[in-house]
């Protein structure tokens, strides 16, 4: 479990184009210890004991760039995260911060405080991009902070953007290869939305930035899933925290409560739609045909109005009219990396057709 503690546009040393942090958060300042310990407390009220026991949870400092504040500010922050890594409850301490925020100083810093994860804000890997969104540092700061943590033990994460201005699709996947081959052990990829009293906001207005259609990113999202998923690397957030202070904070963009099921839900048609080229070129079948999924994937096949079963009925020549449960899958925890909890089949009427497993169906993007 991830404590999270806000620290909006604190130790920025600029305001990048995009940000309200403040608007997001509903927060300004920084937290006390008192205000710490409440809040870990708080948490650790409201889970199983058997689970409070393990301290398998990380208190982390979000938002702003952490290593770029003042040290004495830092060293505070996490003197107060310590005392509870000392108790056994907290596994360790998680920071996020700027490529350009860490260096052998920093990283000797964070070790003895017993910070295990830093998270760094990339955005992106285009150095006219970088310029254009006032982000202030270059692209090879990003290549440098994270071979430091990597090498120095500290499991490493990368927030990604897309549909930022200046950057189109290819764009957004010449970064995401630029990561991958960086082998961090995360990402979170969030679509640029124009949040309120934000310099994006006043861009928007003039008809400057034109933010992306809601098709437009599921379907690079889409892709960029399975690249991650073929790399092996996880994505543990895709889009901005759901909530109603971004929602109101959101003037334009593709906002979604539930952006990742989408991901999953639009990698799951493709998916469907593979089976369905396999069993037609193996000539195995006339149809109508159904889709059996783990019982832990269904919620991709029914909800939204079963909008994955509409689209795959308008491109498959050949109607899937129903869905069941693999009556022979295991209830099994998925994978952080892979987009389902199992392989997915196509039925008819004498039985399973096809069976293409995610890790074949992935490779071929």
């Amino acid at each position: 479990m991830i404590i999270p503690f806000f620290l909006p546009q604190q130790g920025c040393p600029g305001r990048c184009i995009y940000c309200n942090q403040a608007g997001l958060t509903g927060r300004q300042g920084l937290p006390g210890q008192v205000e710490i310990d409440q809040t870990v407390k708080s948490y650790l009220e409201h889970v199983r004991a058997d689970v409070r026991s393990t301290g398998q949870h990380e208190i982390a400092f979000f938002g702003g760039s952490f290593t770029s504040l003042p040290v004495p500010v830092q060293t505070e922050l996490l003197t107060a995260a310590k005392r509870w890594c000392q108790r056994g409850v907290v596994r360790g301490i998680r920071v996020s911060t700027r490529p350009d925020g860490i260096d052998p100083a920093v990283i000797s810093r964070l070790q003895r405080y017993g910070v295990c994860t830093v998270e760094l804000g990339a955005q992106t890997m285009n150095p006219a991009v970088l310029r254009v969104i006032n982000r202030g540092h270059p692209v090879q700061a990003t290549v440098r902070a994270v071979k430091l943590l990597r090498g120095a033990g500290f499991k490493t994460g990368v927030h990604l953007m897309t549909g930022l201005p200046g950057e189109d699709e290819a764009g957004c996947l010449w970064s995401l290869q630029e990561i991958i081959w960086l082998r961090p052990d995360f990402l979170r990829i969030h679509p640029t939305l124009v949040l309120k009293n934000s310099e994006l906001a006043e861009k928007w207005r003039t008809g400057e930035y034109q933010p992306w259609e809601w098709g437009r990113t599921l379907r690079l999202l889409t892709k960029m899933a399975a690249w991650c998923a073929k790399a092996r690397i996880p994505v543990v957030r895709w889009g901005l925290m759901p909530g109603e202070l971004c929602r109101e904070a959101c003037l334009a963009g593709p906002f979604s409560w539930s952006l990742g099921e989408w991901v999953r839900r639009s990698l799951g048609l493709a998916y469907a739609l593979f089976l369905v080229a396999a069993v037609r070129h193996n000539g195995r079948g006339t149809g109508p045909w159904e889709l059996i999924v783990p019982r832990r994937d269904l919620s991709l096949i029914t909800g939204a109005n079963r909008w994955l079963l509409h689209h795959l009925n308008a491109a498959s020549p050949v109607p899937v009219l129903t869905w069941r449960v693999d009556p022979g899958g295991k209830i099994r925890v998925r994978r952080p990396y892979w987009p389902f909890y199992g392989d997915w089949q196509l039925g008819g009427a004498r039985g399973t057709l096809t069976q293409v497993t995610q890790q074949e169906f992935i490779a071929f993007f």
